[in-house]
């Protein structure tokens, strides 16, 4: 069974071709649907974040205490801090970072956490994305709270040159992949408008 992440902001279901559609009834009732996918040829579970970390902590305890996971899709925006990655870009994180002080803290050398992606699910992910004719670049992600993301902390951290993207969202649902020792495809789309015209039908099928 797969599980796929994603947030309010995006509606996947149409990509995945989900049939049999049943709501799950979680803890804290989340948002979550089990089914079966054409793209991905497997049952999945489709959980849709509010971007709340604890919510998303929560919600990944639930799942794989009550079901089995083989792999799970990080599917969400990032927004761009580099002019390299643009709108609909899709982005492949080498390393992700979180900062969990407020941005008023960072000058007093804030505790950085460090993850590093797998490079043969890396390899997977260029392929398919290749494959599908899509843009894409490798890049870092950056991982704060999403209340702290404005205009002024992304031109401050492009001064920086440092990180490519930020998600709220992508450190933690890493960290508890590795812990579970689950593997995890992040796939990250420079924020656009027309992000929704483009089919990931295809990239799913084609994925596993």
């Amino acid at each position: 069974m797969i599980l796929i992440i994603t947030t309010y902001e995006i509606s996947l279901r149409k990509h995945l071709q989900i049939k049999n559609v049943k709501n799950l009834n979680s803890t804290g009732q989340l948002n979550m649907i089990v089914g079966n996918s054409i793209s991905l040829k497997d049952e999945i579970i489709y959980f849709k974040s509010t971007g709340s970390k604890i919510e998303l902590k929560v919600g990944l305890r639930w799942v794989c205490k009550n079901y089995e996971i083989t792999s799970i899709i990080f599917f969400d925006y990032v927004n761009p801090i580099n002019n390299n990655l643009l709108g609909n870009h899709l982005i492949i994180p080498k390393k992700i970072t979180s900062i969990e002080d407020p941005p008023l803290e960072w000058s007093n050398d804030p505790l950085l956490y460090f993850l590093n992606t797998k490079s043969s699910i890396n390899l997977k992910i260029r392929k398919v994305i290749f494959e599908t004719n899509l843009d894409f670049l490798y890049g870092d992600i950056l991982s704060i709270d999403e209340q702290y993301i404005s205009k002024n902390i992304i031109t401050e951290l492009n001064n920086l040159d440092q990180f490519d993207a930020i998600n709220s969202l992508i450190y933690t649902a890493n960290k508890f992949a590795n812990e579970e020792n689950i593997d995890i495809y992040n796939i990250c789309i420079g924020k656009n408008k027309d992000m929704e015209k483009i089919k990931y039908d295809i990239l799913f099928e084609k994925l596993f």
